[in-house]
């Protein structure tokens, strides 16, 4: 979850940053290549130089916590997950319009109003009012902020894939470094926060 009070402080760089290099293609950890550091490393120091702009994750160990069954199903557990995730994202006297991954799930799925639903109600038993004002899914390839979250996402997983020996792609560790340098973040490993960044290992 990427946090901004106003995204446009976000958008307006990225965009300049994209003319600038001529690029339009959707952003995304796995698409990295050597080509596009220098873009992608100007990517995240916009994330940087936003003063209010702060990023928050979970990461599973799917070792040792099985989300689907305990859920009870891959659609239930992104639900259960994301509602955790803004709960513990709201600030005091903040109104949010989050803008979520668009995720294909069946018909019956009510992700936007479970997660807007549920964090209300728990946010008013805490005094904090109703702060979810809507909840709406979006394909990612056409919404920078998305492709900027993935970013940071895939940073704090490939640090985990990397600790335990199972990748070494250059690119992708080159700018995992680069992230970590600044954000402050010796490691993503067992979980790291401070005012820019809150990656917390899931814990059942």
């Amino acid at each position: 979850m990427l946090c901004c009070r106003e995204p446009y402080t976000l958008l307006r760089p990225i965009q300049r940053i994209r003319d600038r290099q001529g690029f339009y293609d959707e952003i995304k950890w796995n698409k990295i290549s050597a080509k596009k550091l220098p873009l992608l490393r100007d990517l995240i120091d916009v994330f940087i130089s936003c003063p209010d702009a702060k990023f928050s994750a979970f990461v599973v160990d799917k070792q040792k916590h099985d989300v689907i069954g305990r859920f009870g199903g891959q659609f239930e557990a992104y639900d259960a997950l994301a509602r955790q995730l803004v709960l513990g994202s709201i600030r005091r006297n903040s109104v949010l319009w989050i803008v979520a991954d668009e995720y294909s799930t069946p018909p019956g799925v009510r992700f936007e109003e479970n997660v807007r639903d549920y964090v209300n109600r728990k946010a008013r038993d805490g005094q904090y009012g109703r702060p979810v004002a809507g909840v709406c899914r979006m394909r990612s390839s056409g919404v920078d902020v998305l492709q900027l979250a993935d970013l940071l996402l895939g940073a704090a997983v490939y640090d985990y894939k990397q600790a335990q020996g199972l990748v070494k792609y250059r690119p992708k560790l080159e700018l995992l470094r680069h992230i970590k340098q600044r954000t402050n973040t010796p490691s993503f490993v067992g979980g790291h926060s401070n005012e820019r960044l809150n990656v917390v290992e899931y814990q059942s």
